[in-house]
């Protein structure tokens, strides 16, 4: 006889919980049946096929926040639609986000739609908060690349797409503000085309309508109101002033379905280009305007998940048009986790790997994320589940640092508020707490006790020495000194810094070891501050913020070569009987650019252990030698402790006294006694014969290395002169691109050989409304696009001396591209200014 308790919750997963929108009425009018409908899925009632991970990307202030609270409106999962300028948004729950108006924190929310389970993370726009996108995209299945319709394809839009490109995510994109003045959408898609080398698929676009004669001027007004399905040939009408529930769908007329028709045998013959499918269909027919829209969905399904092409939808979010639409898109074209490619366990040798699947009862997840509840103050860890289920209770192994824990409470995350459940399921997104020590980008193994089998056995033990592909973290390049205003305070300060740089890794602490100063390092101003703001805002912290600085670091000149070899022996009395043990390292160079080294080092760094920043380690395993007998310590906690001592070292360089960069240590030699059973010795010692090869290049052979920047700079064409001028002359920039989309492809690294696509040839609606357009005037006026790389010490300041000599019309945006080394005459100047 089963339990009462055990029925009920059987019942419970019987339960369907169903929201009809009014919108449901529409259907009535022959439009898809399962448009625009959305129901509520029970927990326990878990199809991997129904799941979509995506993450909402693109440029600042192109309308993320303002489509996500819509999604999550007609999904039923709100009541009210928030608004990014009112500050009551779901997504937007810090305050520093609700006051400043940007999206700051990537935020996880969970919704359902048309009997799918959506995962959603919003993630933030400015280019100060990188980190916060590539640790979304990092666990993501698909992305939502939403663009400004007047803006077009902005600098920090290339970034995150790259960033996507990168990991193989499929992308849809939404054009934003239609309803702005000087949107162009066909304008638009050949910017997608053109700056993003991505093939377009236009799946719905503008609807306009032109409204009589006002008043006495008789001038008339087109306004947009709704869009036009290419696939099934519809018109579809937005009530004007409403929330978006209200619609209308008729036939299409006039030069609307010239246009759609016309936009519909374009889709057709670029998937027909793509997909074998959809070819024998045409053939079969011979007509474009016949083939049924379920094939070319269908068609268009499999090219997506491909990367071979990008469907294009278009709205307004802040007037509620094509929300909906945009909803049916992610679940027709984006992925589920069971069509992305099966995660890998990686191991520090070259060519140790092997899938997830390999072993199905061994459970694994990525922590992306690590957050603080300033309520209950309990950590929280965001999870990534890739294969097993993940249970409340379970014991979680951790192979970053070999710890085992308890997984006390499991959850699904609704931006800052949570509802407690008792499984994470396969490809879902889930948090964990009760656990202490892990970190952004841990593996976590579960149902290791599961394995049965002699092989599973043998691959869970490798798995525990793995890892699931870890997320990159960008180098800081901004610091500014952090002291407690009283001695008391020292230990909430110490406290505070690690729980931020905790919850966000590109913040770094570093300690002065000449003054004693702690400094905070970030990836911009804006970083920076908003870090001030939590630490003395939120976590109640009484300390001094110094002025922001740039954070510059040395390495050796590329001509030097190879430093000498130096060994450092530390001694330990183990078992009353004095154990040394002996680490033997070498220094070189390693230019900014790798493809520029000799082969030798290009093919030892290949095999090479990455370190932080552009640093590498080569460590030959069959070097570690024994002074009699077999050594007690294991392989992996060897590697690490030679790593840890070797980061250490390189902490601080010889001549300027700031961290190394760009550098290959080689470890040639390992003596480790026989009665030594831990490698906290091999770290001592490795990192003091890091400062002894250190301690051998001569001091003209240590050079300073200073943060560039990829500047993208606005301005008028009378005005590309002096720009250019003061860039190349007054602040020791490169221009590398004027306006020109191949010469900027080649300079992002696209293959000389590789196929570009024209924008001038690819399919795009006309923009009727360009005659309102700012675009056009920029046009007239000859507006370009300088692109430049200009050492980030001369970029501070300098929006207020390029208004000055634009007459105010210019505007810059820039990022972090990579540290590369100074000339001696730049770096005294440098010295002198920053540090003397």
């Amino acid at each position: 006889m089963q339990r009462p308790c055990l029925l009920w919750q059987q019942a419970k997963c019987l339960l369907v919980q169903t929201r009809w929108s009014t919108l449901a009425l529409a259907r009535r009018t022959g439009y898809r049946s399962a448009a625009f409908a959305t129901k509520k899925i029970p927990q326990c009632e878990v199809d991997i096929a129904k799941v979509r991970n995506i993450g909402i990307i693109a440029h600042i202030d192109a309308g993320k926040t303002t489509t996500t609270e819509r999604m999550l409106y007609y999904s039923g999962h709100t009541t009210r639609i928030g608004n990014v300028d009112e500050g009551d948004t779901v997504m937007d729950y810090l305050p520093a986000e609700r006051n400043r108006g940007i999206t700051i924190t990537s935020a996880a929310i969970s919704l359902d739609w048309n009997s799918h389970r959506i995962n959603l993370i919003d993630t933030p726009g400015h280019a100060d908060f990188t980190f916060e996108v590539i640790r979304s995209i990092r666990v993501l299945d698909g992305a939502v690349t939403i663009l400004d319709g007047v803006e077009g394809v902005e600098a920090q839009t290339e970034k995150v797409w790259q960033q996507a490109s990168d990991m193989l995510i499929p992308k849809i994109v939404f054009v934003n503000k239609m309803d702005r003045e000087g949107a162009g959408f066909g304008r638009t898609v050949r910017e997608i085309a053109g700056k993003l080398q991505a093939r377009t698929c236009i799946i719905n676009m503008p609807l306009w309508k032109t409204s009589a004669p006002q008043g006495g001027n008789g001038m008339t007004q087109t306004d947009f109101v709704g869009v036009i399905d290419v696939l099934e040939m519809k018109a579809i009408e937005w009530t004007s002033g409403g929330d978006g529930e209200q619609y209308s769908v008729a036939e299409l007329q006039g030069t609307d379905l010239e246009e759609a028709t016309r936009a519909r045998i374009a889709l057709v013959e670029t998937l027909t280009e793509l997909d074998d499918v959809l070819v024998e269909k045409f053939l079969e027919i011979e007509d474009h305007m016949m083939i049924p829209s379920a094939d070319i969905k269908a068609a268009l399904r499999r090219c997506t998940l491909a990367n071979q092409v990008v469907p294009v939808l278009c709205g307004a979010s802040f007037r509620n048009i094509g929300v909906q639409p945009l909803l049916d898109a992610v679940i027709d074209y984006l992925p589920s986790p069971a069509e992305r490619p099966v995660a890998i366990f990686t191991g520090n040798k070259p060519g140790q790997e092997f899938a997830v699947d390999k072993v199905p009862e061994i459970g694994c997840g990525l922590a992306f994320k690590v957050t603080h509840d300033n309520r209950t103050g309990a950590i929280q860890v965001f999870v990534r589940v890739y294969s097993g289920q993940l249970d409340r209770h379970a014991t979680v192994f951790n192979t970053s640092n070999g710890i085992s824990e308890k997984a006390l409470k499991l959850s699904r995350m609704y931006a800052d508020a949570s509802v407690d459940i008792d499984h994470i399921f396969t490809g879902h997104i889930g948090v964990i707490s009760g656990t202490k020590n892990v970190r952004t980008g841990d593996t976590l193994l579960f149902n290791l006790r599961a394995v049965k089998s002699t092989q599973g056995k043998k691959l869970a033990t490798m798995a525990k020495t793995m890892s699931l592909n870890s997320i990159k973290v960008p180098s800081p390049v901004f610091f500014a000194s952090v002291e407690p205003l009283t001695l008391s305070e020292t230990k909430n300060l110490e406290n505070g810094l690690e729980m931020l740089i905790r919850e966000d890794p590109s913040l770094q602490l570093t300690v002065d070891e000449d003054t004693g100063q702690t400094q905070l390092s970030g990836m911009g101003e804006l970083h920076l501050e908003i870090a001030r703001d939590r630490l003395i805002g939120d976590m109640k912290v009484k300390a001094e913020i110094g002025k922001v600085q740039i954070a510059f670091k040395e390495s050796i000149d590329t001509g030097f070569g190879q430093s000498q070899e130096t060994s450092y022996t530390y001694s330990k009395i183990v078992k009353e009987k004095l154990a040394s043990t002996t680490v033997t390292v070498s220094l070189r160079p390693i230019p900014e650019d790798i493809e520029y080294a000799d082969e030798d080092l290009k093919q030892q760094l290949s095999s090479s252990i990455k370190l932080n920043d552009e640093n590498y380690l080569t460590l030959d395993y069959e070097h570690v030698t024994v002074a009699a007998g077999t050594c007690q310590i294991d392989e992996t906690e060897l590697s690490n402790a030679i790593r840890l001592g070797v980061t250490s070292g390189l902490s601080r360089g010889s001549k300027f006294g700031l961290p190394l960069n760009h550098v290959q240590v080689v470890v040639s030699k390992v003596e480790v006694p026989a009665e030594q059973v831990n490698a906290s010795p091999v770290a001592v010692a490795s990192r003091f014969a890091i400062a002894s090869a250190i301690g051998t290049v001569p001091a003209d052979s240590v050079v300073l290395m200073e943060p560039v920047m990829d500047v993208t700079i606005i301005v008028d064409d009378e005005d590309i002169g002096s720009v250019m001028s003061d860039l190349s002359s007054t602040r020791a920039g490169r221009v590398y691109a004027l306006d020109d989309e191949t010469a900027l492809l080649n300079a992002q690294g696209s293959e000389p050989s590789a196929a570009l696509i024209n924008a001038d040839t690819v399919y795009a609606p006309p923009d009727h409304t360009l005659h309102l357009s700012k675009h056009n005037i920029r046009h007239d006026l000859g507006k370009k696009l300088i692109r430049a790389k200009v050492p980030l010490s001369e970029m501070v300041g300098y929006l207020r001396h390029l208004r000055s000599i634009t007459q105010g019309r210019g505007s810059f945006l820039m990022q972090f591209e990579r540290y590369e080394r100074t000339s001696k005459d730049r770096a005294n100047t440098i010295w002198e200014k920053h540090y003397a």
